[in-house]
């Protein structure tokens, strides 16, 4: 048959079932191949973007000291902009704030500085506590601003404002060392001899150390971790920031107590979650149990806060990220690592120590600013499976 110009017509044809079938099941196999791998370089993405964060801060105290002759407090009081105690009891300011300057944040600091100078003559605004996160709605600017290099991509939880106190949050934790007992307190509040393992630690309340103060090197001192904030103050899921309220010490302080009695059999679920703590829900807050991380445990396994259910004081916390496999970690020397949940962590049944080499292998090492180890020197694998950044 043939049309009008005398030539036949092209027969058109759609694609047959079978072959529909084909090219979707090719399509499937093809997104199956690819999609690992598009959320490998996705994942890669956000742990770089991280470990850029903390390589800023470290930067940052490195700046701090250069200018302040001595690194900030690990915490103190609100008047400690000034290196002063101030009037109030809480030393919870931690040394994210003064490291606002030297961030590109001068504006925000000065808000900071303001409402410290108006709270030491004014303590209603703190309800005498000294807490920023009391303050009153009009005056919560400051600290309900996200500081984006405080934060790590991975966590998205990390990027909200906590409901009950209008505070942005944080993923920047502070290295308490490889122990756990009073890490809190000051020397001079107690007259427990155990209370001078917090020498051990990088940080300490109210003490503004200088570099020269890590003997052991600051490229064998840790200075800082990334920590998940939980998804909720009550989890009780490991993986969501979860950090169980258990004694985690027989008057020794021994990590394994810890590690035994924190999760249920399944390994995932915390027994008695602590329902007491702001763990990376305020940025500013640089009380101890909330803003602090021990080298007594591995990267991603269990925490504890120390005592009753409400204990908030301390205790046995490893820092944690949603990266497969370990956490971002800061160094005193200005290096950024990141360290497996697989490193070498020595004897955890063995108590804490106050003086010489940590019992909890290479990452309580890193942990100690004073205990004469040589990490690198003593586990040269750790060299090879910790890229510095």
């Amino acid at each position: 048959m043939t049309n009008r110009n005398g030539k036949t017509p092209l027969k058109l044809r759609g694609f047959t079932l079978v072959e529909l079938l084909v090219v979707i099941a090719t399509v499937g196999t093809f997104a199956a191949i690819l999609m690992p791998a598009i959320q490998a370089s996705r994942e890669d993405a956000r742990r770089k973007t991280c470990a850029n964060n903390f390589k800023q801060v470290i930067l940052a105290l490195h700046n701090y000291h250069d200018t302040n002759r001595s690194l900030p407090a690990g915490s103190c009081h609100f008047g400690g902009f000034n290196q002063n105690e101030g009037t109030v009891r809480c030393p919870v300011n931690s040394p994210l704030p003064f490291l606002l300057p030297f961030i590109e944040q001068t504006v925000l600091y000065r808000e900071y500085v303001e409402w410290a100078m108006k709270a030491q003559e004014d303590p209603s605004l703190t309800h005498g506590y000294g807490t920023p996160w009391d303050l009153a709605e009009e005056n919560r600017r400051w600290f309900s601003q996200k500081v984006p290099i405080y934060l790590c991509p991975a966590d998205g939880n990390s990027l909200e404002t906590t409901a009950e106190t209008g505070s942005a949050r944080t993923n920047v934790y502070l290295c308490a060392g490889d122990v756990m007992w009073n890490f809190a307190l000051r020397d001079d509040q107690t007259a427990d001899p155990r209370s001078a393992a917090g020498r051990r630690a990088p940080w300490a309340r109210e003490k503004w150390r200088r570099l020269s103060a890590y003997i052991d090197g600051l490229s064998n001192t840790i200075l800082l971790s990334e920590g998940v904030v939980p998804v909720t103050r009550e989890t009780n899921l490991l993986a969501e920031g979860g950090v169980a309220a258990f004694e985690p010490y027989d008057g020794e302080a021994r990590p394994k107590l810890c590690l035994d009695n924190a999760l249920e059999s399944d390994g995932k679920t915390v027994k008695n979650p602590c329902k007491n703590l702001w763990r990376g829900r305020i940025w500013s807050n640089g009380r101890a149990a909330d803003a602090w991380f021990t080298c007594t445990l591995p990267p991603n396994s269990a925490s504890c806060v120390a005592g009753k259910f409400d204990s908030n004081e301390w205790g046995s916390f490893a820092p944690s990220s949603y990266h497969p496999g370990g956490v971002n970690v800061a160094w005193a020397d200005g290096s950024v690592r990141f360290v497996p949940d697989t490193v070498d962590v020595g004897d955890i049944s063995k108590p804490q120590t106050t003086t010489g080499p940590s019992p909890y292998g290479v990452w309580g090492a890193f942990g100690s600013m004073n205990g004469e180890e040589t990490p690198f020197l003593d586990y040269p694998e750790f060299e090879n499976s910790a890229p510095r950044l």
